[in-house]
């Protein structure tokens, strides 16, 4: 009961629409990770060794990263899609029509619908994940959004744009 409780309070809280500049410091590493979003709030991050995890949100808008040590040989962004993707992908809420992969020189970028339903109510969540390489790390940003409504992608297409990595 409290968990459809809060699903519903979420419903109704609006997403921020206006972006604004976000930079985050990776610790102990010489760059940062810059992206446009609404305001965030309930801000965590942890780090263990040369690992960093950040969380946050905005309303429905929500937005983890995941800074590793690569899990493998490869150094390319398709290396680290190619690893966390399929372990991503196995989660049986992913509506699999809703898939779309594109590939740039900045990312690979996955974007799906997770589908729950709670009694007749569907819940969707949008969510994009952007893996990449930097400076001998593997990305995994991951944005959602819990019920998209049209104005929403907006939130995502600027995402898409401002997600930049570097010094």
């Amino acid at each position: 009961m409290k968990k459809l409780i809060l699903i519903l309070i979420l419903l109704f809280v609006p997403v921020q629409l206006q972006a604004g500049q976000v930079n985050i410091a990776i610790p102990g590493q010489n760059w940062k990770l810059s992206f446009d979003a609404p305001p965030l709030s309930d801000k965590k991050e942890s780090r263990r060794g040369e690992e960093y995890v950040f969380k946050a949100n905005s309303g429905r808008f929500n937005i983890s990263f995941f800074v590793e040590v690569p899990k493998g040989d490869g150094r390319t962004h398709r290396d680290c899609y190619a690893y966390y993707w399929p372990l991503a992908s196995r989660n049986p809420s992913i509506d699999k029509d809703s898939i779309k992969m594109s590939e740039s020189n900045k990312y690979v970028r996955v974007q799906y619908d997770i589908v729950h339903s709670i009694g007749d109510k569907k819940i969707i969540h949008r969510n994009v994940n952007y893996y990449f390489c930097y400076k001998n790390k593997w990305v995994d940003v991951h944005i959602s959004v819990i019920m998209p409504v049209p104005e929403d992608n907006q939130i995502l297409k600027t995402f898409d744009k401002t997600l930049g990595y570097g010094n």
